[in-house]
Parts: structure tokens; C-alpha cells; sequence
């Protein structure tokens, strides 16, 4: 059979078990993944709670340096603060449990969708490159042969 030539993006068969057979497993479902304020962690109304939820970062870090802001800045900040507290939705999903990868995925889908396409875009590589080892498997000679003789020892 002759040897396959894969375009610049594919990756060769040799190339597998590094790449190709570690990708493509179900993906999350519906982005659940949305700037709300957390009420529940939230000191006054729950928008640094929300804003830490949303970017992954310290709730800590986030009051620190709204307070920070605030001072240097008043009252732009504050009016901003209460602008957000009142046009921002409160947290309803604390019932919905996900596991790490999920929540990482929908976090870099909300704040770095060029991140995430690009994750997918390789995803759907290494996807096209196990179905084309596939099918060209299914497709041999050889693959034919073997079957031909499991079929006569099975006696069909």
C-alpha cells in the first residue's frame, strides 16, 4: 500500500499515543459559565465574589484591589460597584456540581475563546487523524485476509 502523506496539519500515525488517542473525549455540555454575583461568599452584595468565580482568581485579591481602586478613584468606582450589583444576576447554580476539566473549559470558553478554539481545533485534528488510521486499517488487504480467516475457522 502506498505510503500516506498527511497535509501540513495532521499528524503521522507514529505520532498517536503522544497526541491523537488522548483527544476527542465528550465534550461539557451548555455553558453554564456566566458573570453572577455570588451572594452567598459576597461581603456586601457578592460582585468581587462573582468577578473571582468568573476569572478563577482569589476572592481575597479581587476585595483588596476594589478597595484600593475605590479609594483612589471615588466615587467612579462606587457608582460602577452598585451599577454592577444591581444590573448583574445573583448566583443560582450552586447545585450544578462539574468536575475540574469541565469548569477549566468553560472558564478559558468565556475569557479566552481564541484559547479554546484553537484546544478544539486540535481536538478535531486528532480526531480526523484516528478515524483516517481507521480507515485505512478497515480498508487493507490485510484487514480483509484476517477476517476471511476468522470467518473459516468459525466455519461461516
Amino acid at each position: 500500500m502506498p505510503d500516506r502523506h498527511y497535509h501540513h496539519h495532521h499528524y503521522h500515525s507514529r505520532d498517536r499515543d503522544r497526541y491523537a488517542h488522548s483527544a476527542g473525549q465528550p465534550g461539557p455540555g451548555p455553558n453554564f459559565h456566566r458573570l453572577r454575583r455570588d451572594t452567598k461568599r459576597g461581603v456586601i452584595a457578592g460582585v468581587c465574589s462573582g468577578f473571582s468565580n468568573y476569572f478563577g482568581w482569589n476572592v481575597k485579591w479581587v476585595r483588596v484591589l476594589s478597595v484600593l481602586i475605590t479609594i483612589f478613584f471615588f466615587p467612579l468606582p462606587a457608582i460602577a460597584y452598585l451599577a454592577v450589583a444591581l444590573l448583574i444576576k445573583t448566583e443560582e447554580l450552586h447545585a450544578i456540581v462539574i468536575d475540574e476539566e469541565t469548569e477549566r473549559f468553560w472558564r478559558t470558553f468565556s475569557t479566552r475563546p481564541k484559547a479554546t478554539f484553537s484546544d478544539l481545533k486540535h481536538r478535531f485534528r486528532a480526531l480526523d487523524t484516528r478515524i483516517a488510521d481507521l480507515e485505512s486499517t478497515v480498508t487493507s488487504d490485510e484487514y480483509g485476509l484476517n477476517k476471511a480467516f476468522r470467518d473459516l475457522e468459525r466455519g461461516v
